[in-house]
C-alpha cells in the first residue's frame, strides 16, 4: 500500500509551500484511508500499509507540536492486526523528501507510547534487512484474522 503523504508532500515541495496546517493532515489522513479501503477488496487476506492515519497523526505532532482531535478521529474506528516498528537505530536511509533523522528516537517513543495507550499490537524488529524481513514475515504468518 503506498504511503500518500509521501505524494502529497512531493507536491508541496514543487509548490514550494513551507507551513504546515492541520487540514493538510486530515487530507493526508482521510486519502490514505480511502487508498486502504480500496486495495483491501483485492489484498488476498493480507495488505501492508507503509503508513496509516495513525501514523499521520504522529507526524502532525511532529510538525505542529499538537496532537489534532480532527486527524485522531480518522483513525480512532479503523482496525489493523499488526503494527511493525523499526528499530530507530536501523541506518537511516536518506532520499530527496526523507526527513526525521534527527527525531527518530522521539519519534519511535511516541509511536510505542499512543500504540500502547490504543492497546494496538505492535512489534519492533531489529538486525539487517534480511533479519528485519523474516521477523516481519514469522508474525504476519502467526496472525489468525
Amino acid at each position: 500500500m503506498p504511503e500518500y503523504g509521501r505524494t502529497y508532500t512531493e507536491g508541496r515541495i514543487y509548490a514550494k509551500q513551507e507551513e504546515w496546517e492541520t487540514w493538510e493532515f486530515v487530507h493526508i489522513a482521510k486519502q490514505q484511508n480511502a487508498f486502504e479501503d480500496a486495495l483491501e477488496k483485492d489484498a488476498n487476506d493480507v495488505l501492508i500499509c507503509d503508513t496509516d492515519a495513525f501514523a499521520t497523526g504522529i507526524w502532525h505532532e511532529k510538525y505542529l507540536g499538537t496532537v489534532s482531535e480532527d486527524v485522531q478521529k480518522q483513525y480512532k474506528d479503523r482496525n489493523y492486526h499488526l503494527y511493525i516498528l523499526t528499530d530507530p537505530d536501523t541506518p537511516f536511509s536518506q532520499d530527496e523528501i526523507r526527513v526525521g533523522e534527527d527525531s527518530r528516537h522521539w519519534m519511535h517513543e511516541r509511536f510505542i507510547d499512543e500504540l500502547t495507550k490504543e492497546k494496538k499490537k505492535y512489534i519492533v524488529v531489529k538486525g539487517n534487512e534480511q533479519e528485519r524481513l523474516q521477523l516481519a514475515v514469522k508474525e504476519i504468518d502467526g496472525l489468525s484474522v
